[in-house]
């Protein structure tokens, strides 16, 4: 009996560290996504850059060369978008409240929540 109590024991230890590990995971991987959407903290040049040198084994100076680049045109992209952001934010938030309409009062204040987070992750300081 006692040693059963231990193999037990041993693993319920190991599922809750398994179960630990895989919800940081996957927290971890939520805000890594959400960071190359939102193009935060140069998240998208990483990955670009990464995946490059991944792919074609890049030495360190084309890396080097690559993130300029990549920057670059992030640079460029921003300040073509920068003109319709607001149009792009206001259709966006059209589309939130369309759909906030179809739902049921629980699932607004769920849809609210769920909306305010994403706003407090987008609006942390890079």
């Amino acid at each position: 009996m006692k040693r059963w109590k231990s193999i037990l024991g041993v693993l319920l230890v190991f599922l809750l560290g398994a179960l630990a590990g895989a919800t940081v995971e996957h927290r971890f991987d939520r805000y890594r996504v959400e960071a190359v959407l939102s193009g935060r903290g140069g998240a998208t040049v990483n990955l670009i850059v990464r995946r490059l040198s991944r792919s074609l084994d890049l030495d360190p100076a084309q890396r080097d060369q690559v993130r300029a680049i990549v920057t670059g045109t992030h640079r460029d992209i921003e300040e073509i978008r920068k003109p319709v952001q607001s149009q792009v934010e206001a259709t966006i938030e059209r589309s939130r409240a369309r759909v906030r309409l179809i739902l049921r009062p629980d699932q607004q204040e769920k849809f609210d929540r769920i909306q305010a987070e994403r706003r407090k992750r987008r609006a942390r300081p890079e």
